[in-house]
């Protein structure tokens, strides 16, 4: 459920879209089935620290996937299990092989059971995009470097149902779970969840939470956001999927549940669809990011919009789609396009003293290769480079050198002159317009040592999302 952006209807809104028993939602209140962390990252000398909380007293069956940024390929996933109101935390860093690693200092099972050291930490593999696994080359780069940023899905796969196994998981006076080797051995060859994964599972029920952490011990920065939270995300009562660690499914395309319950300006919407991923994407659907800049020069401020589509490789990886791109998106992620699949923008500039605004279209004029070209990307303003200031991603966008003021704020269009095609359409022939997004504005200053003591401030603000629905005659939805 998204929040209405007006700040005059604000209120009214929010008591206009409260969500339906069965339908699924962006849960407000940060708990869910599914968490989304929009942006992991080990340039520049940070490390991201991801945490997931149970706040239930049921035990719970988790996949936890780490996507690349360029395709939201899989770089690392595993199984963890949390018992009744448990908590677990793993660190994701430089690998020292040109890739990202992770290790958990946790007590609580995971399979397979992660190193708990920076010296031993597990490298991220290639294997989902260079061509050794399952899934073929996506024409994007083949290597280790790939992994260093993107973003985290954690999916609920069940509740643990039998005390042998809740036993097992339950941490000891001493802090330390009774029986990790069991679980682990329970997905070993002729172990019990390798002979019949649901034994012992039952329906997932919610109640995770998350945040992720970026921090810069060099640099004296940190920054943390919390984890998107999907609620209903299976149908009510509905099983998940409990599957090998390895296992590419379940994922963020996996709901059961094919209903939305979105929140627009003008109150709230149902929207049925017949893949239940266009449901997902729905409760992440907006027309317009709306958020802040700074680029003062005089005290060294610099800022950077994180911009990531959940969704967005299940409509253009010819793996998922393999008869090319479909709506909500345009092109399909391939060696042609450059080991992108670009979807053009229009952005809006204003300044601080209602000047503006200054429009750049998507290949229009001033002449911008103007869109998001991947499922993870970094949003720069007033910054020459091809690559960011703040947190050094390579994956930055055509818009890094747009800032024709020094601070002001910003509206992206995803729906402009070019974005005919960024449209989702529900069975009753409603159409959300605009593309499924999540994400947040990085600011930085810098004011180097203060009485010897390193003066780096940063900050992190969500973005502000603009929801709009219309008929096919194009009338609006309410």
């Amino acid at each position: 459920m998204k929040q209405a952006v007006s700040a005059t209807w604000g209120g009214i809104a929010l008591s206009l879209c409260a969500s339906t028993v069965t339908a699924m939602h962006l849960n407000p209140n940060g708990l869910g089935q599914v968490l989304v962390y929009p942006y992991y990252t080990v340039n520049g000398g940070y490390t991201t620290f991801v945490t997931i909380t149970n706040s239930t007293t049921i035990g719970k069956a988790i996949k936890v996937r780490l996507l690349e940024g360029y395709n939201g390929r899989d770089v690392q996933d595993f199984n963890l299990y949390l018992s009744p109101h448990d908590y677990w935390v793993g660190a994701v860093i430089d690998a020292g092989n040109g890739g990202a690693a992770i290790f958990t200092n946790d007590a609580s099972c995971t399979v397979p059971t992660l190193p708990t050291t920076v010296q031993t930490a597990l490298p991220f593999t290639t294997t989902n995009f260079d061509g050794t696994g399952a899934q073929a080359k996506d024409g994007g780069p083949i290597y280790t470097t790939r992994t260093r940023e993107g973003h985290i899905e954690i999916i609920e796969m069940g509740t643990v149902t039998s005390s042998a196994t809740l036993d097992a998981i339950s941490h000891a006076a001493n802090g330390v779970p009774e029986n990790c080797p069991s679980i682990v051995a329970a997905w070993a060859s002729g172990g019990q969840w390798t002979l019949d994964p649901t034994k012992d599972i039952g329906p997932p029920s919610g109640g995770l939470f998350g945040n992720g952490v970026i921090l810069n011990v060099a640099n004296g920065t940190v920054f943390s956001y919390p984890a998107e939270a999907i609620a209903q995300f299976y149908a009510k009562d509905g099983r998940g999927e409990h599957s090998r660690p390895d296992s590419l499914t379940p994922n963020i395309s996996s709901a059961t549940s094919a209903t939305a319950d979105i929140c627009t300006d003008d109150g709230s919407l149902s929207l049925t669809y017949s893949h239940p991923v266009d449901a997902v994407s729905a409760v992440f659907m907006a027309d317009k990011i709306q958020n802040e800049y700074w680029t003062s020069k005089s005290i060294a401020a610099a800022s950077e919009w994180v911009i990531t589509y959940p969704t967005k490789r299940f409509y253009v990886d010819p793996y998922f789609a393999v008869d090319g791109a479909r709506a909500p998106f345009d092109i399909q992620f391939t060696s042609a396009n450059g080991g992108t699949a670009l979807s053009p923008v229009d952005l809006d500039v204003f300044n601080r003293e209602q000047m503006g605004p200054i429009s750049f279209g998507g290949f229009g004029q001033p002449p911008l290769n103007l869109g998001l070209a991947y499922e993870t990307q970094i949003v720069t303003f007033g910054q020459q480079q091809s690559y960011s200031k703040i947190v050094a991603s390579q994956l930055v966008t055509g818009i890094y050198s747009v800032a024709p003021f020094e601070n002001g704020w910003a509206e992206l269009n995803l729906a402009g002159q070019y974005g005919q095609n960024h449209r989702l359409v529900a069975a009753n022939g409603n159409v959300l317009i605009g593309q499924p997004v999540t994400g947040f504005w990085i600011n930085q200053l810098v004011n180097g040592s203060v009485n010897g003591v390193l003066a780096n401030y940063t900050a992190l603000y969500r973005h502000r999302l603009h929801v709009s629905c219309a008929r096919a005659d194009s009338a609006p939805c309410l």
